[in-house]
């Protein structure tokens, strides 16, 4: 049974006769506590939690005001003896750290009560001895670790994170990254502080303010000095020391003790989806003062000198081309494409004593560098792939592949991944891999370093072939496919767990329930799953991954999952878990039944996504495995990122010739998605959008009739007709750059194509420690020296223009697919009584002019240089133009009447002419097939309306733009063009 606790303790605890009798009592209760649960529950109904707390907002109550940024104190640890406050507040911190590895019942109390903010405040405190931020570094990492799945528990580390990353606390980080000391005990600090970051910043604006708030600039500063221990600054940049955004002089070596890892991994998820934060760890003064860049080459014909010994450049100079850095003569040699260069490709020499090759001087010019430079980091990251083991090569791993999926490591580096990075993915996904014994004090904690890494390679391997086939193909030929479907059976086999629940005296396994109004810091919080099942959960979350990324294109890859026999088990992950845990956690809880958190969910609709645009797939695994019930009951999940995820499958399942298409409609799905159609979150009124319009194509009019009057035809208007987006500040600079606004994806996924109709086929417009040398850096020395001035240090360029400028995409794509959905209802057996019902609809000389405005050009008033306004053409989205056209086609091709009040209409056909010559020639062909219809005379009786159409036509200039088409670079164009021509020949010669 529980030992009762002492009056005597309890009573010293909260009444103490002096400071030092409270130290006493708080260090009984300590060794009380540690690897008892039982009484660790007692104590938390003792009240413990509340004096705790006490405890510490007491030892944060006195602060000195100024403090050093790089934390050295006059005095060390080992001279200055601690108070009898500080040691308070050092044995409550160990309490405190006990209490969180009893679990996340544990953990709830103490977030209830300002354990928290107390802690923090100590560790914002310079004055504070190392050893109490090193006590709390320690508790907040054990909180860290056994924080409980997303979606699992009242508990989201989300919330424990935005404490640690205001801005309050968050210049405390700073600090804490920024010590220079080589004892074990400061790199110990900066390893928690480092992993703290890895683990908890998850949302996008913990990362903008640990990149704007300078983390980021600090985490530079500790990657370049293993770049400097390790003697790979690039010869020359000692040249670059005085120049602005570079430091004043290189960084220290980093000392033995130093982890790399951890720092790695926190860059890496700082920067990851985010190319401004990329670049800004790129260009930030650490990295920029060993990694230089390196100005174009000359030959030495073209550099001239003056009669007074100044060189300048010939005007036939062209610089050198040349991508390889000396960092590179140290990486293996790699074979190339056959189809692209020689074999093997040219200046890639091994050298085994890199020091040496690294001494060959180079030539710096002052002529500005080229923008699209490689930073030299990717192949210094590839050494250290190459050249380290364990999780410093598997962070290396994962930060040149955030690179690279930025768009920051060239293409010509796919050969290389594919040879000295994907084999070593493929092998730690081997069962075998690291049965050596491997450990890393950094990284080992509630389950083992090599059980980590397995944990997050999927993950980096699915990042590193995403969208490059040629990576998909190395990676699918080395079994891939093979050794992740494996993995993800495995990942549902029992998994017995070696913990067992607390006993109680009634024999009953399950905790006792509170006394109702208990204060929630008496009590402790609901049961979560153990450590084990976690890390099981997030493991088949990077194996869905994985699999998603190696299939997105080949139907040859996608049969090869399904060979594999892998496909129920991706249906089985579409499972969720129930919303209430159950008390009983002593079982094996990582099986079908018991379900899948909200990561997971996502992670196996990428997955399922992937498979159902194979035809095949479709009408054979997917349907027999049964992938509709659980997407339908995930449509309608809580979190609005499952909806989103289901919904981008079900577009996929509604095609028309998918043989699930059918049962999905039936199964009461469409009011959701009209429902969801009109959702604030654009992603999934996007996806919802999207879904209906593949519904609307080719079933009964009845159905398309329900989606138009459930969506409401009045709101179907608005979406269709809105135009202040075209007008927002920023989208003209987009514009000029080419940026992917007129040429947008095809989805929020980027990934289905249209196969609706005959004239919208695929085109490319729309889918888019290391050995540290022995020098210690003095503990005098303050990180201050190598960071740059505040007037120097780059910042991040403000979101406004870039959140604005997405949410137009968002705009444009919601009124795309609104087109398409009225494109769909007016085309199939029953298209011209559907045209007649969206003339009653939305009104017929309404739905023509909304046409008719969408084909206008635009213009907007932007300021010249002397500050006077102008107007600016806009070019109208192509996708938009498309849409509009093929309308026009549907209408156009119905009844003679219907024919007549499109020709007649006072602008349309007028607007449409200038888009006869248009870039993309899927408008071109378009605008002709809208002249075929018009001038069609299947029918005797139309035939004079036909004539008289073609005579508006002509007047309009038609002849002259189809005689202009002839000869066009599309055959299909051409094509059409005869037809059009003929008709209008034809009806004119009478």
């Amino acid at each position: 049974m529980t030992r009762a606790a002492s009056p005597p303790l309890l009573a010293d605890l909260q009444h103490p006769e002096s400071l030092a009798v409270q130290v006493a009592a708080l260090r009984t209760l300590k060794h009380e506590i540690i690897g008892h649960d039982q009484r660790k529950e007692a104590w938390i109904g003792y009240g413990i939690v509340p004096l705790i707390a006490r405890v510490l907002r007491r030892g944060c109550g006195r602060r000195t005001p100024v403090g050093e940024l790089n934390g050295t104190r006059k005095q060390s640890d080992a001279v200055r003896t601690r108070t009898d406050e500080e040691n308070a507040c050092l044995q409550a911190i160990v309490i405190v750290c006990s209490l969180v590895k009893g679990g996340p019942p544990f953990i709830t109390p103490i977030l209830e009560s300002d354990i928290l903010p107390s802690m923090l405040s100590i560790l914002s405190s310079p004055d504070r001895p190392q050893s109490l931020s090193l006590s709390i570094l320690q508790t907040l990492d054990a909180i860290a670790d056994r924080l409980p799945l997303q979606g699992q528990h009242s508990l989201r580390e989300s919330s424990v994170a935005d404490l640690l990353f205001s801005k309050e606390h968050i210049r405390c980080f700073i600090r804490l990254l920024g010590q220079m000391s080589a004892s074990h005990a400061t790199q110990s600090a900066i390893t928690l502080t480092a992993g703290l970051i890895a683990k908890l910043c998850t949302e996008e604006s913990q990362k903008v303010a640990l990149a704007d708030s300078g983390v980021l600039d600090v985490l530079a500063v500790r990657v370049a000095s293993f770049v400097v221990a390790q003697g790979f600054v690039l010869p020359g940049a000692e040249d670059h020391l005085s120049e602005p955004g570079v430091l004043t002089s290189f960084p220290p070596p980093a000392p033995r003790k130093a982890r790399l890892a951890p720092i790695l991994r926190a860059v890496a998820v700082i920067i990851e989806h985010s190319k401004s934060r990329a670049e800004h760890f790129l260009s930030s003064a650490g990295i920029t003062t060993v990694f230089p860049k390196q100005l174009p080459e000359f030959s030495p014909t073209d550099i001239k000198k003056t009669p007074w010994g100044s060189t300048f450049l010939s005007g036939f100079a062209v610089p050198r081309q040349s991508s390889a850095t000396p960092i590179d003569h140290v990486l293996p040699a790699v074979p190339l494409d056959q189809s692209k260069g020689n074999f093997p490709p040219l200046g890639s020499t091994s050298f085994g004593k890199h020091a040496q090759r690294l001494n060959t001087p180079r030539t710096f010019l002052e002529t500005p560098p080229s923008d699209d430079e490689e930073n030299p980091i990717i192949p210094w990251l590839l050494f250290v792939i190459r050249s380290e083991t364990g999780m410093t090569r598997l962070m290396a791993a994962r930060l040149v592949t955030a690179l690279f999926r930025l768009g920051l490591a060239k293409k010509h580096r796919v050969p290389m991944f594919s040879y000295l990075l994907l084999p070593l993915l493929l092998r730690m996904l081997d069962k075998d891999y690291g049965m050596t014994g491997e450990t890393d004090p950094a990284f080992d904690g509630l389950i083992p370093t090599i059980v980590r890494m397995k944990e997050e390679t999927p993950a980096i391997l699915a990042s590193l072939v995403m969208d490059t086939p040629e990576l998909q193909k190395h990676a699918v030929e080395g079994g891939a496919i093979k050794k992740l479907s494996q993995l993800l059976k495995e990942t549902y086999s029992p998994i017995q767990e070696t913990s067992k629940q607390m006993w109680n005296a009634d024999g009953n396994s399950r905790r006792p329930a509170s006394r109702p109004g208990t204060p929630s810091e008496l009590r402790l919080g609901p049961p979560a799953y153990s450590p084990i099942i976690c890390h099981i959960m997030r493991y088949r979350e990077g194996i869905l991954k994985a699999l998603a990324a190696l299939a997105p294109f080949k139907d040859e890859y996608r049969k090869a999952i399904c060979d594999n026999g892998v496909v129920p088990y991706i249906i089985d992950s579409l499972k969720p878990r129930p919303s209430e845990q159950p008390e009983d956690l002593s079982k094996s809880k990582n099986t079908v039944a018991d379900g899948n958190p909200i990561p997971t969910l996502l992670a196996a609709c990428g997955a399922a996504r992937t498979l159902t645009r194979s035809v095949t797939a479709l009408r054979t695994s997917l349907i027999d495995a049964g992938v509709t019930p659980p997407l339908v009951e995930l449509i309608k999940h809580r979190d609005i990122e499952v909806q989103i995820a289901a919904t981008s499958v079900i577009c996929n399942l509604v095609l028309d010739f998918s043989p699930m298409r059918e049962p999905v409609i039936s199964s009461q799905i469409l009011p959701i998605l009209c429902e969801h159609a009109h959702s604030s979150n654009s992603k999934l009124r996007l996806e919802s959008l999207w879904a209906l319009k593949h519904v609307a194509y080719g079933p009964a009019n009845d159905i398309k009739i329900k989606i138009i009057e459930t969506l409401h035809p009045d709101w179907l208007k608005q979406i269709i007709s809105q135009d202040h987006t075209l007008a927002r500040r920023g989208v003209d600079r987009d514009l000029e750059n080419g940026s992917s606004l007129m040429g947008m994806g095809s989805n929020s996924a980027g990934e289905r194509v249209d196969l609706l109709n005959p004239m919208m086929e695929d085109f490319p417009d729309r889918d888019d420690d290391f050995k540290s040398t022995d020098s210690i850096p003095s503990s005098r020395v303050s990180l201050d020296m190598y960071l740059p001035p505040n007037g120097r240090r780059r910042k991040p360029a403000p979101s406004d223009d870039l959140d604005q400028t997405k949410q137009v995409q968002d705009d444009i794509a919601i009124q795309e697919q609104g087109f398409d959905l009225l494109r769909n209802t007016l085309c199939g057996a029953g298209a011209p009584e559907m045209i007649d019902y969206i003339f009653k609809e939305i009104g017929q000389n309404e739905l023509l002019d909304i046409l008719a405005d969408k084909l206008r050009p635009r213009t907007i008033q932007v300021s010249n240089r002397r500050d006077s306004l102008q107007g600016k053409s806009v070019p109208i989205p192509p996708q938009i133009l498309i849409s509009v056209i093929i309308c026009m086609i549907h209408i156009s091709a119905g009844l003679p009447r219907q024919k007549h009040l499109l020709a007649q209409h006072r602008d349309l056909l007028k607007c449409l002419m200038p888009y006869f010559n248009h870039v993309n020639h899927l408008v071109r062909v378009n605008c002709v097939w809208v002249v075929i219809n018009l001038t069609c005379d299947d029918q005797p009786i139309d035939r004079p309306s036909c004539q008289e159409r073609a005579i508006k036509l002509r007047n309009l200039g038609v002849m002259e733009q189809l005689i202009a088409l002839e000869n066009d670079s599309e055959q299909d164009v051409r094509e059409r063009t005869k037809t059009a021509l003929h008709h209008m020949q034809s009806l004119l010669a009478v």
